[in-house]
Protein backbone atom coordinates (compact mmCIF):
# COMPACT_ATOMS: atom_id res chain seq x y z
CA UNK A 1 0.00 0.00 0.00
CA UNK A 2 1.45 3.33 -1.45
CA UNK A 3 0.59 6.67 0.53
CA UNK A 4 -0.07 9.74 -1.23
CA UNK A 5 1.75 12.50 -0.69
CA UNK A 6 -0.77 14.67 1.69
CA UNK A 7 -0.62 11.33 3.83
CA UNK A 8 2.53 11.40 4.06
CA UNK A 9 2.94 15.17 5.63
CA UNK A 10 0.22 14.82 7.62
CA UNK A 11 1.52 12.00 9.54
CA UNK A 12 4.20 14.21 9.58
CA UNK A 13 2.57 17.28 10.90
CA UNK A 14 0.79 14.99 13.69
CA UNK A 15 4.31 13.49 14.37
CA UNK A 16 5.47 17.04 14.95
CA UNK A 17 2.61 18.23 16.63
CA UNK A 18 2.92 16.02 19.17
CA UNK A 19 6.71 16.20 19.68
CA UNK A 20 5.74 19.76 20.44
CA UNK A 21 3.00 18.55 23.06
CA UNK A 22 5.45 16.55 24.66
CA UNK A 23 8.50 18.42 25.21
CA UNK A 24 6.07 21.65 26.45
CA UNK A 25 4.12 19.59 29.03
CA UNK A 26 6.79 17.20 30.07
CA UNK A 27 10.12 19.01 29.60
CA UNK A 28 9.53 22.90 30.05
CA UNK A 29 6.60 22.17 31.66
CA UNK A 30 4.54 25.06 30.27
CA UNK A 31 0.93 25.19 28.32
CA UNK A 32 1.15 26.27 24.56
CA UNK A 33 -1.40 28.57 23.22
CA UNK A 34 -3.91 28.35 20.36
CA UNK A 35 -2.10 30.31 17.51
CA UNK A 36 1.69 29.25 18.45
CA UNK A 37 0.61 25.72 19.30
CA UNK A 38 -0.50 24.77 16.33
CA UNK A 39 2.02 25.73 13.94
CA UNK A 40 2.68 22.46 12.27
CA UNK A 41 -0.98 22.19 11.17
CA UNK A 42 -0.94 25.95 9.98
CA UNK A 43 1.32 24.95 7.58
CA UNK A 44 -0.14 21.89 6.47
CA UNK A 45 -3.27 23.82 6.26
CA UNK A 46 -1.69 26.35 4.17
CA UNK A 47 -0.02 23.62 1.81
CA UNK A 48 -3.86 21.66 1.69
CA UNK A 49 -5.95 24.60 0.42
CA UNK A 50 -3.43 26.14 -1.35
CA UNK A 51 -1.60 23.17 -3.74
CA UNK A 52 -4.26 23.52 -6.50
CA UNK A 53 -2.98 27.03 -7.34
CA UNK A 54 0.70 26.49 -7.10
CA UNK A 55 2.96 25.43 -9.84
CA UNK A 56 4.47 21.96 -9.68
CA UNK A 57 8.26 23.32 -8.76
CA UNK A 58 6.42 24.97 -5.73
CA UNK A 59 4.60 21.51 -4.78
CA UNK A 60 7.57 19.77 -3.78
CA UNK A 61 6.40 17.79 -0.45
CA UNK A 62 10.02 17.73 0.63
CA UNK A 63 10.07 21.78 0.99
CA UNK A 64 6.92 21.58 2.86
CA UNK A 65 7.96 18.52 4.96
CA UNK A 66 11.26 20.44 5.41
CA UNK A 67 8.94 23.82 6.57
CA UNK A 68 6.80 21.92 9.07
CA UNK A 69 10.32 20.64 10.80
CA UNK A 70 11.28 23.86 10.98
CA UNK A 71 8.65 25.32 12.58
CA UNK A 72 8.00 22.38 14.90
CA UNK A 73 11.86 23.05 16.09
CA UNK A 74 11.52 26.81 16.07
CA UNK A 75 8.65 26.84 18.43
CA UNK A 76 10.21 24.80 21.00
CA UNK A 77 13.48 26.70 20.91
CA UNK A 78 11.25 29.70 21.34
CA UNK A 79 9.25 27.81 24.53
CA UNK A 80 12.30 27.35 26.15
CA UNK A 81 13.73 30.83 25.99
CA UNK A 82 11.28 32.74 25.83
Amino acid sequence: MKLSIDAKLGILTVICQLAILVVCKNILHIQTNLLTGYGPIFVFLIYVFSKDQMKESDRNPLYWGAAIIFVTLALIILYAFF
